[in-house]
């Protein structure tokens, strides 16, 4: 058996979601919401805390989302602005911006009903969309934070299909 494997055989160490909820699991045994007795990798999570969890992840995706969102629209804002000041007319965002921004601003209002849903105790509510969003092909240099969302959403639809 694998020396990184926790309960049921299952390897920490491939796999990133049994790696999160140990990591998840120790950190409440460190600041004290397990008791110290109790194995914290084999513990069971209660309804509350799954969903906070769900709300967390949600949050964070939301984050990402905004913030590829205001990348991509920073370099037209910055023109706009020298535009203005030589009083000339600002020429709208290109077409695969605009439903780049707009496929994005979806998703994280889906997030948003989401975590309404949870919050108002329907705790097997799921984010209409699930899927990762298209990586577009000119944005070969994002791929590290075309990945990282990638990887959120997976994490995002194993948490929900689980919990």
């Amino acid at each position: 058996m694998n020396s990184n494997a926790g309960p049921g055989g299952v390897a920490a160490a491939g796999n990133p979601y049994v790696a999160a909820a140990q990591a998840a699991a120790h950190a409440a045994a460190q600041n004290g919401t397990v008791p110290a007795h109790v194995d914290p990798t084999t513990r069971v999570v209660s309804v509350e805390e799954q969903t906070q969890y769900k709300i967390q992840l949600l949050l964070h995706i939301n984050s990402v989302l905004l913030a590829r969102v205001v990348h991509m629209t920073n370099p037209f804002f910055k023109g706009r602005e020298a535009a203005q000041q030589g009083q000339q007319g600002h020429p709208p965002l290109p077409e695969p911006v605009q439903q780049a921004v707009s496929q994005n601003l979806r998703r994280v209002h889906a997030n948003l009903q989401c975590i309404s849903q949870l919050n108002q105790g329907y705790a097997r509510a799921k984010p209409v969309i699930l899927d990762p969003p298209a990586v577009p092909q000119q944005q070969n240099q994002q791929q590290h934070g075309n990945d990282i969302l990638a990887k959120l959403y997976l994490l995002m639809s194993r948490v929900f299909e689980f919990w």
